[in-house]
Order: C-alpha cells, then structure tokens, then sequence
C-alpha cells in the first residue's frame, strides 16, 4: 500500500494566504543619533528622519532642518553614510542600550572627508551670515564656477506641514515643462505607457473615462484634480498659462515641514532670479518660514535675510 507523503508548508506561504500581515517595526527615536551632539540628534528625532533618509539628504536640505548649522552637517556626514544606515535604523529597534553601544562600536565605518573643491567653495561662505537676495545670488554665482550643474535651488524650513499652492512669478525659470489635454488620442497613449508630459489638464466631464487610469498617472503625480488646478472647464487657458515658465507649484514634503523649489538655472539674469527667489518667499508666506537657504547644485548653502525680503 502506498504512503502519502507529506507536503511541508512554506510558513511565508500560509502568511500569504490567511491574509496577516508582518508586524511592522517601531523605531525608538531615543535609541537613534546617540552618537551626535545633543541639538543635532534632538532636531533629527523632531524632523522624524530615519537614518537612510538622512544620508540621501543634500546639505541645503539639512541645514532646513531647525537646529541645525553647517558644522552640524560636517558632523553627520562624518558619521552616517551609506554603509551605517541601515545599521543605525536596526540599532533604534533594539531594545538594550548595550546592544546600541555595541552595533555602533562594530559597524558605524567614517565617512570620506570632503573634497578639496568643496572645502574651497566652503572658506568662500560665512556660515553665520544671513545675506540679501541679491547678495546670496552673488555669491553663489561665483562658487558655481567651479561646478558643471548650475541649477538655484531654494530650501525653506517652514512652521508646519501641508502648505502646498501655486505661485504666479514675474519671470520665467527657464524650465520648459510640458502639458497635455487629455483627449482620446491621450488616452492611447497612456494606454501604450508613453506618458511624455509633466501636467495633464482635463474637464470635469473627463473625469470619468480619466478614472480608469488613476493607478497609472496617480503613482507618477500627473493625475488630474481640482486642488492642483489641473481639471478646469478651460484647459486651453489654463495650458497658456503652465507653459509661459512663470508658474511653479509648492508642497512641503509628506512628513516634514521643509519645501524645495529648483528656480532654474544660476547663469539667468540676476535680477530676474532675486525678483523670482523674493515672490517665492512671499507667495508662501513669511510667517510661514523659519529659515531659508539658497544653494546651487554641489556648492555649499547660503542662509538668507527674511527680514530684508
């Protein structure tokens, strides 16, 4: 008589099919940045950064954070890199302080020191300085020299998270951005994934035969809704108006009060820019921001006079 045997059951099989879902992991903000000065680990635990979202952050986009100086950046670069992240985010969901102690002893390799071109660019900025518009725009243009990507970057530290809108400015950012009305030979296309635009404007009564494609375009941020000002009764006005280079919408990031705004290139006229940085700052709102940094790409960042806007 034959015997049956019996099947051994993947335990992440039968997990699947009953439907539970792993636990997800806590971190213990208090176990994280240990190993930095008191302020800056205090800042970083308030901002809700995780290590490897840390290391992924431009040094404009730290010195956002509140509490948080030049010399502070240096500290955590010199500390949390690539390699340590993953070890310090498995360090804040131990439970022992002596399991923390030793993961940080064993695993946490230095980072490289910064280039010679860096630290040039570095002696060229007063850290403490808060500087006009016009001054920051200045200074930047001189570090940009020495750098191939020239794109101003804007980074503000704001009072709160969810400020998002649109803002009207009185030049042009040089960035050509693309819009499309969605029509049948646009949903083709999406069907077919060639998604070639940036925006894409519809009416209300589109809004059905768009509803299909909302796992597509929403993941990619281009799906239509009234917030963004993107479904509206006149899409051919509202596309004139995108395209002329002088509309740029905001938000600050999902978690964190901190926006980014890139306003082209530093090579642009440098009034036009200082006229395009100040609307930014006003348009959102001045008691709305704490602290603003211009930066341009890989050159170190300038902090700004708010009062003098």
């Amino acid at each position: 008589m034959a015997t049956k045997t019996t099947k051994e059951i993947n335990p992440s099989k039968l997990e699947e099919r009953s439907g539970a879902k792993p636990k997800a992991v806590r971190v213990n903000w208090k176990n994280l940045y240990n190993d930095l000065p008191t302020h800056v680990a205090e800042a970083l635990r308030a901002a809700r950064l995780k290590p490897e979202q840390l290391i992924a952050k431009t040094d404009g986009e730290l010195m956002a954070i509140e509490g948080i100086k030049e010399e502070d950046v240096n500290s955590i670069r010199a500390i949390y890199t690539s390699e340590s992240a993953p070890v310090a985010t498995q360090i804040a969901e131990d439970e022992t302080k002596e399991e923390i102690q030793e993961a940080v002893a064993k695993k946490v390799i230095k980072a490289k020191s910064r280039s010679k071109k860096y630290k040039s660019m570095a002696k060229m900025v007063k850290k403490d300085t808060l500087h006009t518009t016009q001054e920051a725009i200045t200074v930047l243009a001189s570090l940009a020299k020495s750098t191939k990507l020239k794109t101003v970057e804007l980074h503000l530290n704001t009072r709160e998270t969810g400020l998002k809108g649109e803002l009207k400015l009185p030049h042009s950012t040089g960035k050509v951005v693309k819009v499309a009305i969605f029509s049948d030979k646009v949903a083709a296309q999406i069907n077919a994934g060639k998604i070639d635009f940036d925006i894409l404007l519809a009416t209300p009564a589109d809004m059905p035969k768009l509803a299909k494609f909302a796992r597509i375009l929403g993941p990619k941020g281009v799906m239509p809704n009234p917030r963004s000002g993107t479904i509206t009764d006149n899409p051919d006005k509202r596309a004139a108006e995108l395209t002329t280079g002088g509309t740029l919408t905001y938000k600050t990031e999902a978690k964190f009060p901190i926006i980014h705004l890139n306003l082209g290139p530093i090579t642009q006229d440098s009034k036009d820019l200082a006229d395009n940085i100040n609307e930014c700052l006003k348009g959102i709102g001045l008691g709305k921001i704490k602290s603003a940094f211009l930066t341009c790409t890989h050159t170190p960042s300038v902090k700004l006079s708010l009062g003098t806007i």
